[in-house]
Formats: structure tokens, sequence, C-alpha cells
């Protein structure tokens, strides 16, 4: 006899869910721990709980390396950027994930404009004055 299947969706009950979480977090940190080693990789985890309490798992390197690693990558790295042809998607889910992408994208794009605002305004100002 086996284990019944468990259907995967929002558990709905507060208490539960917290019980859930700290039951299968430790699962995780776990498989995130054997990877880690069995792949020889950098895992970083980061996890909040349903109460908004943080967990932290790294076997190597700090939490704030990971954040600075990630902040470091070029911009080609980051993640997907949606290229495609929009009337190729088929599904509302498919359409959500592509939103999301290039929501991430902007906000990327938005973030830099901030850092060049100053600096444009810089360069303007020394060629009017020449």
């Amino acid at each position: 006899m086996g284990r019944a299947k468990v259907q995967i969706k929002k558990i709905e009950n507060t208490t539960d869910r917290q019980v859930t979480f700290s039951k299968r977090k430790n699962g995780l940190i776990k498989k995130a721990y054997e990877l880690s080693i069995l792949s020889d990789i950098d895992v970083a985890l980061i996890m909040f709980s349903p109460s908004g309490r943080l967990s932290l798992f790294s076997r190597k390197k700090r939490i704030e390396d990971f954040l600075t690693r990630l902040l470091d990558l070029p911009e080609k790295e980051k993640g997907p950027i949606f290229e495609g042809d929009p009337l190729k998607i088929t599904s509302l889910r498919e359409a959500k994930r592509h939103e999301k992408i290039l929501e991430k994208a902007l906000n990327r794009v938005r973030m830099h404009k901030v850092h060049l605002q100053p600096q444009t305004a810089i360069c303007n100002e020394l060629l009017t004055n020449d």
C-alpha cells in the first residue's frame, strides 16, 4: 500500500498551512544541501513562512554574496526576455508568464534610467555652458 496522492493547491486553513510549511521546509533544505554536494554547485534558498518569518540556506557562501553575484550578472543573463510573436501565445497561463517577464524587464530598464538621469543632466549642463 502506497501513500495517497496529495493534490497541490493552497491550503486555506492558516494553521494547517504553517504546519505543512514547517514540515516541508526541512526536507527542501535537505534536498538543496544534497544538490549542492552532488553537483558541486552554489545553492541559495530564501523562504518566507506564511507568518512572514525568514528562512535561509546556503552551504558555501553567505546569502548576501549570492545576491551581489545576481545583481552583478550581465543583463542578458538575469532572465529571459520575451522576443517572440504575441500571436503565438496559446494559453492564458503562458500570456501571464510572458507578462511577468516583460514587467521585470521594464522595471530593470526603469531602475537603470533613474541611475542615468543625473549623469545626463550633468552632461547637458556642461554642453549648454560651453
